[in-house]
């Protein structure tokens, strides 16, 4: 007989998922089947606000001043490709993707409730703050932050999505712990798309590799320790 993992979904955060946390579920929890047993454990996690791009050529292998007239060029790109990954890999997008994600199993982390807030855009909070990140006081407490979502072309290495990850584990009761600072990165065959007709499976495999660069940060995290 399966139990249940709740996945909580606090009230600000409620216009960030919008689709992804079903109306009738809005005012309470999501239920998804479990072989585990809930503890009083809880994984905070925060989706991020960043896009970044970068398209660059081959004049950057010229030195600075091929580095700088590469940049020029690609400009305008690097900001509509930005903008276009800050909509295709939004916070909601990203939380869905990990929706999708075994988020405890790969950080080796006991049975939790999974709460999904709403991103904090000062990455002075977000990348240098060791204390709690919400007003919960629960003893076995974590958070998972999305820090960054960079897109990159490169002459040589074609395309790729690179994410960066901070895991935060204050169980014991903490209220300031150690940042465990590292990244994923994978390449991309389809994103951004040529076309209209593209842009279905373009935005799939984006939010595919999302999740495959946070398994492989989180390969990387020792939370056994």
């Amino acid at each position: 007989m399966k139990t249940f993992l709740t996945i909580a979904v606090t009230t600000s955060a409620i216009a960030l998922l919008g689709a992804a946390v079903p109306a009738s579920a809005q005012d309470d929890s999501v239920a998804v089947p479990t072989e585990a047993v809930p503890s009083g454990c809880e994984l905070h996690v925060f989706p991020s606000t960043e896009g970044q791009a970068s398209t660059t050529g081959w004049l950057s292998g010229l030195g600075i001043v091929g580095a700088i007239a590469d940049g020029a060029v690609n400009k305008d790109r690097n900001i509509s490709e930005a903008e276009y990954l800050k909509e295709a890999l939004g916070p909601r997008l990203q939380v869905e993707a990990l929706q999708s994600a075994d988020l405890l199993g790969s950080l080796k982390l006991p049975p939790a409730q999974i709460i999904y807030e709403e991103p904090i855009s000062d990455r002075k909070i977000t990348t240098k703050a060791a204390t709690r990140l919400s007003s919960s006081v629960a003893p076995c407490y974590m958070e998972l932050l999305v820090t960054q979502n960079f897109y990159t072309k490169k002459a040589i290495y074609g395309r790729s999505l690179n994410n960066r990850f901070i895991f935060k584990d204050f169980r014991d009761g903490k209220n300031e712990t150690k940042m465990i600072k590292g990244r994923g990165g994978n390449g991309l065959s389809s994103f951004p798309p040529k076309t209209t007709d593209e842009t279905e499976a373009a935005e799939q495999e984006l939010r595919e590799v999302f999740v495959k660069n946070f398994e492989e940060f989180a390969k990387g995290v020792d939370t056994q320790g």
